[in-house]
């Protein structure tokens, strides 16, 4: 009896394989497809639809049916063709792939523009020489997902007077993705891989996902304050459910603890490494502490399908630190803050969690005209908490602002699409101390800053970089971005597009140090007396972690990019592809010195096989 009944349960599973219906695949938060269905919306008189991704085939597939085909112009059908034919993707139940690329790298500022984040086309959008892509339907409702590249480093070394630095991004004014040319040879093999990597279930209305991949929350065009798309990689663990109005997410995403890698600098003037970088480990260091991102996002949509609305709310949670010892005290997660429909703001616990809270909204007037804001809100007073300038200790309230809008059009074989948009940081946006209202040199806040742990140093053995960013907005606080955009694409076949940015930055940086306001009297003053801090400052009066000489930060550093780029499909699977931008700053840095400016070149050529 035992016999039967396993051969009926092989062949069930052998059927289901061969068979799948492959609407559990999980397309990128920077998919093709989702960015024509998103020009479709608009062109329609739609809100953009959900801009919680990534996103299943079988939730991709329900916001295509919202579009009437036999409504749309010729033009408009070619994209909404382009995305049904993405979509169906036959019943294999595998696939095996095989992606090469060749890619050449030019600047003309060798002597300014040498560190790797010089770069506007960066590591996280360079392909690599090779990578080999395994996807697997087992049943139509689990999808399985790796990619193994074959590419170099990001960083090679770590220089006590640069921190993390390159071998030849930058420092060569050619370069190429044949990455074993330069420095350590074949020793320059990212062997971080693979960056893109996971499993998922699901069926219809609902998907679960477990791995590597990137996250994207809100709208923006230069980025998004609760979940940015530019972290190259999350360790992270989604669920989502959606309906024809409504998507509840909640997410995670697991970083090192910052234990692991501070202090970065030498604080200490008497010692004699005082302003170097000395946050370089070992793999031979045990991991220790826990630090997780753990969010949830619910978003709906209104009035005929015209308003969409999504309100996020997170935490950055880790391991809370004895301020006596400087040892990690329990490092067991309370299981509490895994409460989906809790407030997380509410649960009150400083010393190991630090909240924020975005609102996003976008509303589609007319066919073409898509108009959307997003506002995060990180630190702010409450009634009875006092008053900046008149009462002690209080803190900084910080914010972030953006509002934009978009167009699309479809027109010839393509869409013509554009957009404006202007953000504005707070000066202590996503910065905060460890939990007792204070931070000094050396010591890690509970911020919303996150590290990547990646091997660099091919010549120092065992070496380890943790590359630190923001989670959120890539260019953090203080800062003023406006962006505009315009460009055609014929999905499938060609690209075009050109970009202009301008950014106003002023002194504080992911290193800066926490700081609350004092009244200005001179008792129990701790803190520097610093009331008022508009966007950008000019002055950086509280200490920073990755620099000690911060007083010399004096001046606004402004950013002006204007960029082109475009790619052309030769032959189904080769394309063609190059991206050029010109780079002007004026006090870099924030010092009062010249102007500095730079050339840069991307091309390459891909085969997908």
């Amino acid at each position: 009896m035992k016999k039967p009944l396993l051969l009926v349960l092989v062949w069930c599973v052998c059927v289901s394989s061969g068979f799948a219906a492959n609407a559990q695949k999980i397309h990128p938060v920077d998919s093709p497809v989702y960015h024509a269905l998103t020009l479709l919306y608009i062109s329609n008189g739609y809100a953009v639809p959900s801009t919680g991704g990534p996103w299943s085939t079988d939730e991709l597939s329900r916001m295509l049916h919202k579009i009437d085909r036999s409504r749309l112009s010729e033009s408009g059908k070619k994209s909404y063709d382009y995305v049904s034919d993405a979509l169906d993707e036959g019943d294999d139940s595998f696939r095996f792939g095989l992606d090469l690329a060749l890619e050449g790298y030019y600047h003309a500022d060798e002597h300014n523009f040498v560190r790797e984040e010089d770069w506007v086309r960066g590591s996280d959008e360079r392909k690599p020489l090779a990578d080999v892509v395994l996807e697997t339907w087992i049943t139509d409702h689990a999808y399985g997902y790796s990619s193994f590249s074959f590419a170099g480093r990001r960083f090679h070394e770590h220089d006590l007077d640069e921190g993390l630095t390159s071998a030849y991004y930058g420092v060569l004014p050619f370069t190429t993705n044949l990455f074993f040319l330069y420095a350590h040879g074949i020793g320059d093999l990212d062997l971080g891989m693979p960056y893109r990597a996971f499993g998922a279930l699901g069926g219809k209305g609902w998907s679960v996902q477990a791995g590597r991949d990137r996250l994207s929350w809100g709208p923006g065009v230069t980025g998004n304050f609760m979940l940015g798309d530019h972290l190259k990689y999350h360790d992270t663990g989604r669920v989502t459910f959606y309906a024809d109005k409504i998507k509840y997410t909640m997410a995670t995403s697991f970083f090192a603890h910052p234990i692991q890698y501070y202090p970065i600098m030498e604080t200490d003037p008497l010692d004699p490494d005082y302003g170097k970088f000395i946050n370089r480990r070992s793999q031979d260091q045990p991991s220790e502490g826990l630090r997780m991102f753990l969010g949830h996002r619910l978003e709906w949509r209104m009035f005929a399908d015209k308003v969409g609305f999504a309100l996020s709310e997170a935490i950055m949670y880790q391991t809370a630190v004895d301020p006596v010892t400087g040892l990690l005290k329990d490092t067991a997660l309370d299981l509490r803050v895994l409460n989906p429909s809790m407030i997380y703001h509410n649960l009150y616990i400083r010393s190991n969690a630090n909240s924020l809270l975005t609102l996003e909204m976008d509303y589609s007037p007319i066919k073409h005209l898509n108009i959307y804001g997003q506002v995060a809100i990180d630190e702010f007073t409450l009634p009875g908490e006092g008053v900046a300038g008149i009462d002690d200790n209080i803190r900084p309230s910080a914010y972030g602002f953006m509002a934009g809008v978009k167009t699309a059009t479809p027109l010839g074989t393509g869409m013509l699409y554009g957009s404006l948009e202007g953000a504005k940081t707070d000066p202590y946006l996503y910065l905060r101390d460890n939990g007792d209202r204070r931070q000094d040199p050396g010591e890690f806040g509970v911020n919303w800053v996150v590290a990547h742990r990646e091997y660099a140093g091919a010549s120092t053995h065992m070496a380890l970089a943790y590359v630190e960013e923001f989670i959120g907005y890539q260019y953090g606080p203080d800062a003023i971005v406006l962006n505009g955009n315009v460009g055609f694409r014929e999905y499938g076949k060609w690209y075009a597009e050109g970009n202009i940015f301008y950014m106003f930055h002023g002194t504080h940086d992911k290193w800066t140090l926490f700081s609350q306001f004092d009244n200005g009297d001179g008792v129990n003053d701790d803190d520097p007396v610093y009331v008022d801090a508009p966007t950008p400052t000019k002055t950086h009066v509280t200490g920073n972690n990755g620099d000690v000489d911060v007083s010399d930060r004096v001046a606004v550093s402004r950013t002006l990019v204007v960029g082109l780029k475009g790619g052309y499909v030769i032959l189904p699977g080769l394309e063609i592809y190059a991206q050029g931008d010109f780079i002007h700053m004026a006090n870099p840095g924030n010092r009062d010195t010249h102007a500095i400016q730079d050339i840069q070149l991307s091309f390459g050529v891909s085969c997908s096989l």
